[in-house]
């Protein structure tokens, strides 16, 4: 039996296709406003609530590269993010003062349904004894 160069290059270019394309389905980021989205702001300090920036470190367990980007466009759905702080200095984040052990630098998950056409506020809460973890702060509708 014998395989064209054609079939050969029509079956590469579909695989090649088929492997883009569940690359992007895998990645909830999108690159453009004009698909249905929700906005996820992660670098706005509310320093009065004990609030503070983070960084996206990892969604749903893989690594993700928008550890400094503040502002994230996400296509609808359930995910579980892992964020950083993003103030460890002691003398900004007050709360992070009596922190021992490296503990505010420690990756926390946050479960979040995002829904098209809302924005959601995430930081990092500091508690009473010092530790952190990420909070959804403000959920509202998007402004176009």
């Amino acid at each position: 039996m014998k395989i064209s160069i054609r079939k050969i290059t029509a079956w590469s270019l579909v695989a090649m296709l088929v492997a883009v394309s569940v690359a992007a389905i895998a990645d909830p980021f999108l690159g453009s406003k004009k698909d249905p989205h929700a906005t996820l702001y992660l670098n706005v300090d509310q320093r009065a609530k004990q609030i503070y920036p983070v960084k996206m470190w990892m969604v749903d367990g893989k690594q993700s590269n928008r550890e400094d980007q503040g502002v994230l466009w996400v296509t609808p759905g359930d995910y579980t993010f892992t964020f950083k702080m993003g103030v460890v200095d002691p003398t900004i984040a007050k709360g992070l003062e009596r922190d021992s052990g490296g503990k505010r630098d420690q990756p926390h998950d946050l479960k979040v349904t995002v829904e098209a056409g809302k924005a959601y506020y995430i930081g990092g809460k500091v508690g009473s004894q010092g530790t952190w973890e990420p909070v959804v702060w403000k959920t509202e509708d998007q402004k176009d």
